[in-house]
């Protein structure tokens, strides 16, 4: 694949422990995030069948954790011309670092709806994001 901002992205398996009176869904520890200065956290909904594309983040890092649901993240390298394409959920709980300067869209692939946790590097600000719609990069969602 050769150098490429997709190897970058780091897919993290996460521990569930199991409880009789509901699991408890680990989602970092502070050496987990590598001491990158913790901004914001928030949580995203995408319904079954949706698709949220696409976005570039300039200065953010993303954490991305689907707690409740399955999401399909496809990630594109505009300079390889390369797709990368990861489901995290229920049976895939983990976590993505992705880095800034990557494109991204993610789909929701479970009944009725997921949830996505973003823990970030950088607060929301307009001014850090570029975005185009989803027809504009070539993807069969």
């Amino acid at each position: 694949m050769g150098k490429s901002i997709l190897n970058k992205i780091k897919v993290t398996p996460l521990k569930i422990v199991k409880v009789a009176k509901g699991n408890i869904m680990h989602i970092a520890e502070k050496k987990d995030l590598k001491n990158k200065i913790f901004s914001e956290a928030y949580f995203s909904k995408i319904k079954f069948g949706k698709i949220k594309a696409w976005k570039y983040h300039l200065k953010m890092t993303l954490n991305l954790v689907v707690p409740y649901g399955k999401v399909q993240f496809v990630f594109y390298s505009k300079k390889k011309g390369i797709f990368k394409v990861i489901k995290i959920g229920k049976n895939n709980y983990s976590r993505l670092t992705v880095p800034p300067k990557t494109w991204f869209g993610f789909k929701g692939i479970s009944k009725p709806e997921s949830i996505i946790l973003n823990i970030t590097n950088v607060g929301h600000n307009p001014k850090e994001i570029l975005r185009c719609k989803t027809d504009d990069i070539n993807f069969k969602w």
